[in-house]
């Protein structure tokens, strides 16, 4: 996608848009963001990630269900943000594996793709994962801890 010109000029907007310390207007203008990314500078070369994962059905007989991993590109301007088409399917799990099984392979996807996508990027661009969005029982197994 950063091969592709509009797309990589969207990614700009935090440093282009309009702002006022006064007010929290975007993620841009929290603390949180400052501390992880610093100041915005332009051509932007680093994006940061929302995750989100949760079980939906596989099919219309609801037997069989997956949990798709997203990410929600924050860099990018409010509007274009959950565009399907400005998404990133992750990765595609099914609810069968559970607990540490699913842990691990959490832990494979992330040490040999966000590392790597943290460290070294792609075209000049980093990228890290700024925050995740999931259900506390999502949560507690992404963690591979146990929530009766």
């Amino acid at each position: 996608m950063l091969k592709v010109r509009k797309f990589k000029d969207m990614l700009n907007h935090e440093f282009l848009r309009p702002s006022n310390d006064e007010y929290l207007c975007d993620v841009y203008d929290s603390e949180a963001w400052k501390d992880l990314f610093g100041s915005a500078v332009y051509p932007n070369n680093r994006i940061g990630l929302l995750f989100c994962v949760d079980a939906i059905p596989a099919f219309a007989e609801k037997g069989t269900s997956l949990k798709p991993g997203v990410f929600m590109i924050l860099s990018l301007p409010p509007a274009e943000r959950g565009k399907a088409e400005n998404m990133h399917m992750w990765y595609i799990m099914p609810t069968s594996i559970k607990g540490i099984s699913q842990k691990k392979y959490f832990d494979f996807f992330a040490k040999w793709e966000l590392n790597d996508l943290h460290f070294k990027g792609v075209d000049g661009v980093k990228a890290t994962v700024y925050t995740t969005s999931m259900d506390t029982p999502g949560r507690s197994e992404l963690m591979g801890s146990c929530i009766a």
